[in-house]
């Protein structure tokens, strides 16, 4: 019995070591963001088209090899369009993608059902013989106003991102806020501090 036991005992932790050299090592990705760009005016008329275009990389950074490889299925870029309103005591801007047709140049969209008039998730394509898969979309305005497109992860390349459009509707319990209406939640970024919105005028 003791030798028996002994023999477990010595065993055992070389199982477990077997057992552990053939379980399959999980990657680790890690992903990059979406590059926007929007066309450049900031006033438009009811006539204009505004196009946004993203881009991201067809490579995936793998941590575990410590390498890049092919990305098969590349995330959405979720975005967002908003209409200036009169402040409220939290908010100065409601969703407003019922204030445009939209145009589908390229990719595929989904409208999220958590607030389909506010936000949007762009599917890119994957370009042959580039390094990107891209989406690019229209706004054409059916409602004028002052308007803003807010991304989630995406970094807005524009230079020119006309935050003073957004001056004109300050919060007063929300000094240097975008106080975001969407279907009823609102959430906040600071104008000063955030560089993924695109503010423009539809005449």
């Amino acid at each position: 019995m003791l030798k028996n036991l002994l023999k477990l005992v010595i065993i055992a932790p070389l199982l477990i070591a077997t057992t552990c050299e053939n379980d399959p090592i999980e990657d680790r990705l890690v992903h990059n963001v979406y590059k926007a760009n929007v066309s450049q005016e900031y006033s438009y008329s009811l006539n204009d088209t505004i196009w946004i275009e993203g881009r991201i990389s067809n490579q995936v950074f793998n941590a575990t090899e410590n390498d890049s490889i092919f990305l098969e299925e590349p995330y959405p870029d979720d975005l967002s369009i908003y209409k200036f309103i009169e402040p409220t005591t939290v908010s100065n801007c409601k969703d407003a993608i019922d204030a445009f047709e939209v145009i589908l140049d390229q990719g595929q969209l989904s409208f999220l059902p958590s607030c389909e008039n506010g936000k949007l998730q762009a599917y890119p394509e994957f370009e042959e013989n580039v390094d990107f898969y891209t989406y690019r979309i229209g706004l054409k305005p059916t409602t004028q106003g002052d308007f803003v497109i807010s991304w989630r992860d995406g970094l807005l390349q524009n230079l020119e991102r006309h935050e003073f459009i957004a001056d004109n509707y300050p919060i007063e319990d929300h000094p240097n806020q975008i106080g975001f209406n969407s279907c009823g939640e609102v959430s906040f970024r600071y104008l000063n501090e955030s560089d993924r919105e695109f503010y423009f005028t539809v005449e």
